[in-house]
């Protein structure tokens, strides 16, 4: 199966899907036709196994530089303005913090806006250290969107939220990492490499357990310690039950590296 598009380049290879946002000319800005196949994807691996881990990337010279300016009409309705934000939030942003599958981002180039909310989105971000970043909706007369306020306060606190978020300013992925906005800062040749490592890496590794670790740190931001300490009594329970448990343990009797199934 194939789920490429002429804006969106999509390939399985050893269980990591590599998707590639295919919008160079414009710096992969996020257009209607780059959400759907976004959309269109993340519904079609959440329950595929062949798909274990997946990478994230830009065409060109861009991770992406936010919303499609040229689809933003201003003549829409704040109701129709809303609904349009309501489904890019549902369809793309939601499912891609949601996906059991552990997802990559690997960042070597400009993230603006809705394009840095993309990246943040995702469980790890590889940046360059000069990759231009910037949350610059207050330069544009707009209210920060995709989930951000959600996620930069968690990431690097109030403080700091508040002064990307008031100034709009530029900044660095060697800054980022420094805040703790992203994993890793690397060289700038050196970020598809080390991003596709780390793909790999957790496609290799014991899906159930990641699957559900995942999900309850996504909880934590708004459960209380005893309902969490209860999930995790459930996910131990669960992955007890698993394969790659029973090889985990083994593995480490024959003093070996584990060999993961996913199951």
């Amino acid at each position: 199966m194939t789920w490429s598009t002429p804006v969106l380049g999509a390939e399985v290879v050893d269980g990591v899907l590599e998707l590639t946002l295919n919008r160079p000319d414009a710096l992969n800005a996020l257009n209607l036709d780059l959400k759907d196949s976004l959309a269109a994807v993340l519904r079609a691996i959440r329950y595929d196994d062949s798909v274990r881990a997946v990478l994230l990337t830009g065409a060109g010279r861009a991770f992406c530089a936010g919303g499609d300016l040229s689809e933003m009409d201003p003549r829409r309705t704040p109701e129709q303005a809303r609904a349009r934000q309501h489904q890019l939030l549902h369809d793309v942003f939601l499912p891609l913090t949601r996906t059991p599958k552990p997802v990559v981002a690997a960042v070597h180039g400009h993230a603006h806006g809705a394009g840095l909310s993309l990246a943040l989105a995702c469980d790890l971000v590889v940046a360059s250290e000069a990759a231009p970043m910037s949350f610059g909706y207050v330069l544009r007369g707009l209210t920060p969107d995709c989930g951000i306020t959600y996620l930069l306060p968690r990431l690097i606190g109030m403080a700091r939220t508040k002064q990307l978020l008031y100034s709009g300013r530029r900044f660095t992925g060697a800054e980022a990492a420094a805040m703790g906005l992203v994993a890793e800062a690397v060289a700038p040749a050196d970020v598809l490499s080390r991003a596709g490592a780390l793909a790999r890496q957790l496609a290799d590794g014991a899906t159930v357990a990641l699957a559900l670790t995942k999900r309850m740190l996504e909880q934590s931001g708004h459960l209380g310690f005893e309902d969490m300490i209860e999930a995790e009594a459930y996910s131990q329970a669960v992955t007890r039950a698993t394969a790659d448990h029973a090889e985990g343990v083994l593995a480490f009797q024959e003093k070996r590296s584990p060999v993961f199934q996913g199951a």
